[in-house]
């Protein structure tokens, strides 16, 4: 059924095309000539206003915002409200890298594209697999013309992904000249220095010349910032804070565990093993007894350090009068190091786990000190804690290489326009922990033999040390790569109006490789994290829209595409929109679609994570009921739906005076069939043989816990979108612009068919406060232009554990005042400094997250503290 859809739209654009009739009453070329294509819609037009919300942040903001990276600057605007990942979550799966995630509805429903065309997914996928997104990193801010972020679901134009709404990055077009910038930074509590080069070139005018490229590198480096850096995470205790401890130190340096209680382990002459010190174990864990305890701030990441090469570049043609060639390259080298989460050096605990390499299943790793050890007091085996510091630390890199190649035709005739194109694209991620893992076998015999020294490790012999320790790689690949051809122009006249009219067709493939190290797949490495994907699916695509004009200030809107993809199937979205403008100064508009994502490639391919814990199990042979420590699975599902969503959008823009427009708009998505993985628990209480492994006698094995259709999700707010602009003869220029979202509700169940609960203004979740906003006063004066920025976060209720609730009713709001101030006087030359965060206002305190890295939600804030940058951009 579906598959005539396609056909059908795709006729429907060649009869358009060729039509005699449509080219008899196509409108005007002046027009044509002067309009544009405006993101969420393919239809060229010059009114910018369309029945879609779309916020532009032109480049005199990107300049002025103070953010040296597409990253820092998407993660403030008001519609990401949170449950987006950012580079500084450096122990995720995805680390290193940064996306986007409008309406809180995570990163894998917003569709990110370049100039209009999509780009491949970063290859490390987020959120325990299931979260694809394009890696913003990767994308230069150099080369960027503007921003526009389309706050409206737009899969009856783009298709999967686009549920929340899209970021259309757009570079410059047509530039001629040269441009050279040089910055650097560094806060002012110490570390980040950053430095950064930048270079843009453009030579060629189109229609003089016939031709023009556009050439830019950018060059960024970042230094890393650890957690003893900041003040308030330095010590690592928190006692003076609602809920806090010791959580910053580790109880697990070196001691014994006797009897439910910490005994510190100590040499002849009291001493703890160097890197520790002797204390309580209570403060940190609530054991009895004393430890040899270590704080790891030092080892521990806050934001991770970053280098990065990019290059962009974009060429036109003239072939003809009417057509052009056109060409664009994008490329991207990035390297980053941090700490690796929160266990910066190799522990021995109890739980800790590694593959049966020949059963493919996780198997306990024995923490008991053999009773023969020499430095075992106790004459029997005994279970103890230790961290193996000089294995070394636990070094993340990431070197992530990116492109993205597009070649393509387009044209004008005297009543279309057309594009054909093709592209490629890839992320290829190489990431290398450096010590911190062990190899068990050499660890075992290390510690029957005692040839490992526990009391002095630096007397250890180096070729212990070299056979325990591991350094392991985790490659992965994703590549994109297809053709779309689109056409453009006027379908026909009614009595109001021309008839504009857009339609497509399009073809992409989509592959994703993730292995894991093969250490782990040879059993060797103590506490493996496996993230293993393969999967592919080729896609085909066709859409058409359609704008009506239904009287002089009425217009009706409809779109719509029909997707087939190889593994799940079909896809069909319409969208209905008006646009009404009965004055100048009032616009009205509003929106209807349904949409979809399509399950990830992590989510419905060949994919394997595994996680660690234990469980109640029912079932159990002997002893029912009791606390088990199976294998934890979770894989990939090739019968998934694609989560279908209903969105409106409704709202109106005034533009009372000259200089000024206010928008409010309502937005609704409604989205059903949202994937995610079942309950563990629940799972083993069933015991179905299909989910649930257990040996011949009965006993608990694994848990195959799959990606499934779920539940559903319903969110509701509205955006808020000011400008105004005013000019007097001796004060100057003035400007000042805003943007709020205010989120209405956010629901989604807590359990699988359970009632719907409200996680807006909470961290019941993910944390999502309830409004969000972005303010800038700027002014020019002569030579002098400065601009001010005030970004808002609004409190939230404490909802995320019953513990932090009992201490602390809410976490406070948090406002940050940013400054920008440019020099001019010196001809082609701009001098510039800024300075973020003015106030040096720290992140509020969340009792949620009182542990290791940070007493703050770090998706949401950092301590980067009060920050300087000065330089300068020479023009020739």
């Amino acid at each position: 059924m579906l598959n005539r859809s396609l056909l059908a739209l795709a006729i429907a654009a060649t009869i358009a095309v060729t039509s005699p009739a449509s080219a008899e009453t196509a409108a005007n070329d002046s027009k044509t000539l002067d309009a544009v294509r405006v993101t969420g819609s393919n239809i060229k037009r010059t009114d910018t206003e369309t029945a879609n919300p779309v916020q532009v942040i032109e480049r005199q903001q990107l300049e002025q915002s103070g953010k040296a990276t597409v990253a820092d600057l998407l993660r403030s605007i008001s519609a990401n409200t949170g449950n987006a990942a950012n580079e500084t979550s450096n122990s995720g799966w995805a680390s290193g890298s940064a996306g986007i995630g409008l309406r809180g509805l995570s990163q894998k429903n917003t569709l990110v594209l370049l100039n209009g065309r999509r780009l491949a997914n970063y290859g490390f996928p987020s959120g325990g697999l299931s979260d694809t997104f394009v890696n913003l990193n990767a994308l230069p801010l150099v080369a960027v013309e503007r921003i526009e972020v389309l706050k409206d679901g737009a899969s009856a134009v783009y298709g999967s992904d686009a549920v929340a709404g899209v970021v259309n990055i757009i570079t410059r077009q047509g530039f001629e000249g040269a441009e050279v910038g040089v910055s650097a930074g560094t806060a002012d509590a110490g570390g980040l220095d950053q430095q950064n080069l930048k270079f843009v070139g453009g030579i060629g005018d189109l229609a003089s010349d016939g031709y023009n490229i556009l050439v830019s590198l950018e060059g960024y480096n970042r230094d890393r910032l650890d957690q003893d850096e900041r003040d308030l995470t330095r010590s690592g205790i928190y006692t003076d804070k609602a809920g806090g401890r010791w959580n910053g130190w580790s109880a697990k340096g070196a001691r014994f565990l006797i009897g439910g209680k910490s005994v510190a382990m100590l040499d002849a002459a009291g001493n703890c093993p160097e890197g520790t010190v002797l204390t309580a174990s209570g403060p940190i864990d609530g054991l009895a007894g004393n430890t040899c305890a270590f704080n790891q701030a030092p080892y521990t990441t806050l934001i991770p350090s970053t280098k990065r090469w990019q290059a962009y570049v974009n060429g036109t043609l003239r072939l003809s009068d009417s057509v052009d060639a056109f060409a664009e390259v994008i490329y991207s080298d990035i390297k980053g190091v941090s700490w690796f989460g929160s266990s910066p050096f190799f522990t021995l605990e109890s739980g800790r786990f590694a593959l049966n390499a020949d059963t493919g299943l996780a198997e306990p790793v024995s923490s008991n000190l053999p009773a023969g050890n020499p430095y075992n007091p106790y004459g029997v085996a005994v279970p103890i804690e230790y961290t193996f510091f000089n294995l070394g630390g636990t070094l993340k890199t990431n070197r992530s290489r990116a492109y993205r190649g597009v070649l393509g035709l387009r044209g004008q005739g005297e009543k279309w326009d057309w594009e054909v194109g093709a592209f490629q694209a890839a992320s290829q991620e190489r990431e290398t922990v450096a010590g911190g893992f062990a190899n068990r076998w050499a660890l075992y015999d290390a510690l029957a033999s005692g040839s490992y020294n526990l009391l002095n490790p630096s007397a250890t012999d180096p070729a212990v040390l070299a056979a325990i320790g591991l350094s392991t790689l985790r490659p992965a690949d994703s590549v994109l790569k297809g053709i779309d051809a689109k056409v453009s122009g006027a379908l026909g006249e009614t009595w109001a109006g021309s008839i504009g009219f857009a339609a497509g067709v399009e073809w992409r493939q989509e592959k994703l490789d993730s292995d894991n190290p093969w250490q782990i797949d040879a059993g060797l490495q103590v506490r493996p994290a496996i993230a293993e994907v393969h999967g592919q699916r080729q896609v085909t695509a066709a859409y058409a829209e359609v704008n009506v004009p239904l009287h002089s200030t009425l217009e009706l809107q409809a779109a719509a595409r029909a997707d087939h993809y190889s593994d799940f199937g079909d896809a069909f979205s319409p969208k209905l929109g008006l646009r009404w403008q009965p004055q100048d100064w009032l616009l009205v508009r509003a929106s209807a679609s349904r949409g979809f994502r399509a399950p990830s490639l992590s989510e419905n391919s060949a994919s394997t994570s595994i996680a660690y814990g234990s469980v109640v199990d029912p079932h159990d042979p002997d002893v029912p009921g009791s606390r088990q420590n199976p294998t934890f699975f979770t894989v990939g599902n090739n019968n998934l739906d694609p989560e279908r969503t209903r969105s409106i959008n409704a709202g109106f823009v005034l533009s009372p005076w000259e200089n000024t427009s206010l928008s409010v708009d309502y937005y609704r998505i409604k989205l059903d069939n949202l994937i995610g993985s079942g309950n563990t628990t629940t799972l083993v209480a069933e015991n179905n043989p299909a989910n649930v492994v257990r040996d011949a006698r009965g006993k608990l094995l694994a848990v195959y816990n799959r990606y499934q259709n779920l539940s559903e999700l319903q969110t509701s707010g509205i955006d808020v979108e000011l400008r105004q602009r005013w000019s007097t003869a001796r004060a100057g220029d003035f400007g000042l612009s805003s943007a709020l979202t205010y989120v209405i509700d956010y629901k989604r169940p807590q359990v699988t068919g359970g009632p719907l609960v409200d996680y807006a203004g909470s961290n019941l979740g993910p944390s999502l406060p309830d409004t969000k906003a972005t303010t800038t006063l700027d002014w020019a004066l002569g030579d002098w232009r400065t601009a001010l920025t005030w970004y808002y976060t609004s409190s939230y209720d404490q909802e995320g554990s019953a513990a932090a609730k009992a201490v602390q009713k809410d976490v406070a709001s948090y406002s940050q005042f940013d400054l920008y101030l440019g020099y001019t006087g010196i001809e082609k030359l701009t001098l510039y400094a800024k300075v973020q965060n003015i106030g040096d206002r720290q992140p509020p305190y969340d009792a949620t997250f009182p542990g290791v890295r940070a007493p703050y939600d770090f998706s949401q804030y950092d301590l980067r503290g009060r920050y300087y940058t000065v330089g300068f951009d020479y023009r020739f």
